[in-house]
């Protein structure tokens, strides 16, 4: 029988399907205030899915959860929703009733392991029912940062079937290349979760608690970068209500942030710091109705935004000399230029798949120092910690990105690094030098072999030929191991690595 075929605009017939335990961690690795919102109020984001996020119009015919009731998570420690909740977990069975009052059926998922809860197969199995289901869905939507998914979406677009997926920008490149559309999660929180804190506690509706008068709800999660600079005028977090008059604030906290900058602004640490500045209204009303930073920053007097990896730069054209590629601007033949070169060969040899974060080696430099120097940990440094690295970072006058932080960790867990190790003096030296040889395996699964003035210049911009000791053979450069030297033969690897 021939698909059904509908007149353009009219709305598709879709499935929504809901890893709520992923989903939410994920988010508040982002926003914890986001994560909330997407619990506790789901109609938000069903309308703004409904009227054609990463696509067109749908109808959601099927809304289907997948929940374990006994999971949990821990708010930031000192943050906003902690000292909102006053509670140190937050359960998921909690959002249980809004989630049905949304229409969304529940499915529970309690845990069948230590690790795993069998949402993803409970998924998997309702998706393909659903492919036979007399209905014929024309849509399928996975919120999901789940890779295993994958063969999933090889059948459904089998199937003559469209899949979207929401999803974390980190997750692998097959996941997200065998979805018809990507929503990251960052932007599934911007444009859909946006919102104040909620207005009152749990239970002071009936009387069982505190004083109400939560605080602001931050745009960002972490504590570090929560006071505004004392450059920026206290007003300026105030919402000025007037798309006009929102547009005209935000120009001044950038006016003011270039102005006491000696060099270019990347443009995402801009933006997030524009969010923390100006507070919960500059995301919701999109930078005052502009959409994004970069369409509000064209013609404004005394701004220069020069394009390039990760969103640009941003710079004075009467005080700040032109950035050049990838990097702030440098004298030709500097090590930042090289550098930067480095890192656009390097990102054409990897291919698709995850971010190399093109950093400065400066702060590629102060990363793992400041890596090194929060080991031990249970575990891999989370959004606080990593928020926290950033915020110091800029403070000491360099670029580094919160984002980009998550993306050098992100390297370094594929490298299978300890993060329980005791740290000393060589620590920073053996970061690096995981990196280095991640970042040439890497290169090496996808088939290309980096010629020996890459493999110097890679050297040179993780640090390795300024650090004693600290560089690799040029053989096991050259050709990545399997395992790192020393795993097969018994000997003390040469970075640590997590062990079973």
């Amino acid at each position: 029988m021939a698909p059904d075929t509908a007149p353009i605009g009219t709305p598709l017939r879709a499935a929504l399907y809901i890893d709520f335990d992923n989903v939410y961690s994920s988010l508040a690795a982002i926003d914890e205030w986001a994560a909330w919102s997407f619990g506790a109020e789901p109609g938000r984001w069903l309308s703004w899915l409904e009227a054609g996020a990463g696509g067109g119009p749908r109808r959601l015919l099927v809304r289907r959860c997948y929940l374990n009731p006994a999971g949990w998570t821990e708010p930031e420690r000192g943050g906003g929703l902690a000292a909102w909740l006053q509670q140190p977990r937050v359960y998921f069975s909690r959002f249980r009733p809004a989630l049905v009052r949304a229409g969304i059926q529940v499915v529970d998922c309690p845990r069948l392991s230590r690790l795993k809860n069998g949402a993803d197969m409970e998924m998997a199995l309702d998706i393909l029912d659903a492919v036979q289901h007399p209905t014929r869905f024309e849509e399928f939507l996975i919120l999901s940062g789940d890779s295993d998914f994958t063969p999933l979406l090889h059948r459904l677009r089998a199937h003559d079937r469209r899949s979207v997926v929401v999803t974390h920008p980190l997750s692998a490149q097959a996941f997200r290349a065998s979805a018809d559309a990507v929503i990251p999660f960052d932007d599934f929180a911007e444009a859909a979760l946006a919102g104040e804190a909620p207005a009152d506690p749990p239970g002071e509706a009936r009387g069982e608690g505190r004083q109400a008068g939560p605080p602001a709800r931050p745009a960002m999660a972490h504590p570090a970068a929560a006071a505004p600079p004392a450059d920026v005028p206290p007003d300026a977090t105030l919402d000025p209500g007037d798309p006009a008059a929102q547009r005209a604030a935000i120009l001044v906290m950038l006016r003011q942030l270039v102005a006491g900058s000696a060099g270019p602004l990347h443009l995402p640490a801009l933006g997030k710091r524009i969010h923390l500045l100006g507070g919960s209204w500059v995301r919701q009303s999109r930078f005052g109705g502009a959409g994004t930073l970069a369409k509000l920053i064209e013609g404004a007097e005394g701004l220069a935004l020069e394009a390039g990896p990760g969103g640009g730069w941003l710079y004075d054209p009467a005080r700040h000399a032109r950035p050049r590629s990838s990097s702030r601007a440098c004298p030709p033949g500097s090590r930042t230029t090289r550098s930067a070169a480095c890192w656009r060969r390097l990102h054409a040899a990897i291919g698709p798949g995850p971010e190399v974060p093109p950093l400065a080696p400066e702060a590629l430099d102060f990363a793992l120092r400041g890596l090194a120097g929060m080991l031990p940990l249970e575990a891999a440094p989370g959004p606080e910690q990593r928020g926290a690295l950033a915020a110091e970072a800029g403070a000491a006058g360099l670029d580094l990105p919160a984002r980009a932080v998550e993306a050098l960790v992100a390297w370094l867990q594929r490298a299978r690094i300890d993060w329980r190790a005791a740290p000393d003096a060589e620590t920073p030296a053996r970061l690096a030098r995981a990196l280095f040889a991640e970042l040439t395996r890497a290169a090496a699964a996808a088939g290309a072999r980096l010629p020996p003035d890459m493999l110097t210049a890679l050297r040179d911009w993780v640090g390795l030929a300024s650090r004693s000791g600290a560089e690799p053979p040029a053989e096991d450069a050259a050709a990545p191991p399997e395992r790192p030297p020393g795993e097969e033969s018994g000997q003390q690897p040469a970075w640590p690595l997590r062990r079973a």
